[in-house]
């Protein structure tokens, strides 16, 4: 069987164009991952969550998927940890690895072919910067703690045709800071002096560690050697991290470092980037416990992955109701697989005739279970033994092998959700029934567009300290996070 045609948005051309493999039926994707000084964020998870959409979307289309997925082991950042914490940096690495890897595992994401670190790759290192000294590119210079090594940014005339910026304007306002000794400030480090009581590697330039750009380089040479087919990561690596890998792989092969460059939006709190250095991250071991794999899962399917999705209680809590939901038609789904009717299922297959048109169109998650909602909407409207039947089948194939959600018994997860809800809220199993039965009356009573009457319920509620959210797939309640048990 002939693979689809996939297209996406490659962010080095501006444009959506038709993915096409070098190798034909398999394609090689890159991935950045986290530097492990901490926690993980659920930015962090997005990312990771974006690249495996990419992947399952590629191999549901009929392709094979060959991806790799960095860890970022060594860095000033990781060295303030472990002397903050008068720890080593390899017991700080150890922690927040398995606690990443863990999370991934709990999201059931994809595991990477590859997941190099840059203390593994210290080898490909020397020799990627010793071919790039070689060929001009890169520079030692002498530090007060040893020898470092830049790139020559004036070298690689395309700098910034990823990011869109020219030098001139970057050279705004950057200084040379103390210590360095480079030739240019757009220069960037390639190898840093050991400074006194820092961890450090012997090399061609003395003791010392990568930067943090080369790493990249170096594991994308040695696992898929000059070119690979698509680079992914978030949109704040634009620049300067995958412009300075840019630089480097190309200056270094004279071949094109990737034939596709696919970035996800950022994940925002109260409409600011969220972030370690900020102080403003909800980590995502803290999310998985408060409320599961499924609803970040769900949350992320529910935005294009190009767009900034703003994470708020709001959101949280309306995709929660909706994961409901949506195990809710799974239950009844099973009730009827096979049922047969005379009763046409034309409403529910004009909903779902370009599910799979979407999602290889720019993987847009979003607009696919958008439809995928609407043809539930139509099973719950009609409730029909074969629109449930129609719609399970049609849909089963995309849950299980692209969106990665309903893959619990529906029984079971539905009392998870509730669990978790009545967990986090402070609220009894028996005052959650009263609310729901509340919310059910305010349900008939607009059908019966008594709509007064269904305004009352909504201001009984919202009195007795319950918000009422209402939305395309029905309504949902919450505690208002200040007066929540986990605030």
């Amino acid at each position: 069987m002939n693979a689809k045609d996939v297209f996406g948005f490659n962010s080095l051309t501006g444009k959506r164009e038709k993915l096409v493999p070098q190798v034909p039926g398999q394609f090689s994707i890159y991935g950045c991952g986290p530097t492990v000084y901490g926690l993980t964020h659920v930015g962090n998870a997005r990312a990771a969550l974006t690249a495996d959409l990419v992947a399952r979307v590629l191999e549901f289309a009929g392709y094979r998927v060959k991806l790799a997925r960095n860890i970022t082991d060594i860095d000033d950042k990781i060295i303030k940890v472990a002397n903050d914490t008068q720890s080593t940096f390899e017991a700080v690495v150890k922690k927040f690895t398995e606690s990443y890897q863990n999370e991934l595992k709990t999201l059931d994401i994809r595991a990477p072919e590859a997941e190099p670190t840059a203390t593994q790759s210290i080898n490909e290192i020397y020799s990627f910067i010793k071919k790039l000294i070689d060929g001009g590119a890169a520079y030692p210079a002498d530090t007060p703690f040893g020898t470092d090594v830049y790139f020559r940014v004036h070298k690689f005339s395309e700098y910034g045709k990823l990011s869109k910026r020219k030098t001139e304007d970057l050279k705004v306002g950057v200084r040379i800071e103390p210590g360095e000794t480079k030739e240019d400030p757009l220069d960037f480090a390639l190898w840093k002096a050991a400074k006194p009581g820092e961890p450090s590697w012997k090399s061609p330039w003395g003791e010392g560690r990568p930067g943090w750009h080369i790493e990249c380089s170096a594991m994308i040479e040695k696992i898929f050697g000059d070119t690979l087919d698509i680079h992914m990561g978030g949109i704040d690596l634009i620049f300067p991290h995958h412009e300075n890998e840019i630089a480097q792989s190309e200056s270094c092969h004279h071949k094109p470092l990737a034939r596709y460059w696919i970035h996800n939006g950022m994940l925002t709190l109260g409409r600011e980037k969220m972030s370690k250095s900020l102080g403003n991250i909800f980590t995502t071991h803290s999310f998985l416990e408060i409320y599961g794999p499924e609803v970040l899962r769900l949350m992320c399917l529910q935005h294009h992955y190009r767009a900034p999705m703003d994470f708020s209680e709001e959101s949280i809590v309306r995709a929660e109701a909706l994961l409901e939901r949506l195990y809710r038609g799974k239950l009844n789904a099973e009730k009827h697989v096979g049922s047969m009717g005379n009763q046409s299922t034309g409403s529910l297959f004009k909903e779902l005739q370009n599910v799979e048109n979407s999602i290889f169109d720019d993987f847009n998650s979003a607009k696919s279970l958008g439809l995928v909602l609407s043809a539930l909407r139509v099973c719950f409207k009609e409730n029909k033994p074969e629109l449930w039947s129609a719609w399970w089948s049609e849909t089963k194939n995309l849950f299980e092998k692209v969106f990665i959600i309903l893959n619990l018994n529906a029984e079971t997860a539905l009392m998870q959700i509730r669990g978790r809800k009545l967990k986090r809220l402070g609220v009894s199993d028996e005052t959650a029934r009263e609310i729901d039965a509340a919310l059910e009356q305010r349900e008939n009573l607009r059908k019966e567009k008594k709509f007064q009457e269904a305004d009352q319920v909504r201001i009984d509620l919202e009195s007795k300290g319950f918000l009422v959210m209402d939305g395309p797939d029905g309504s949902s309640w919450s505690v208002p996070e200040k007066q929540s048990s986990t605030s």
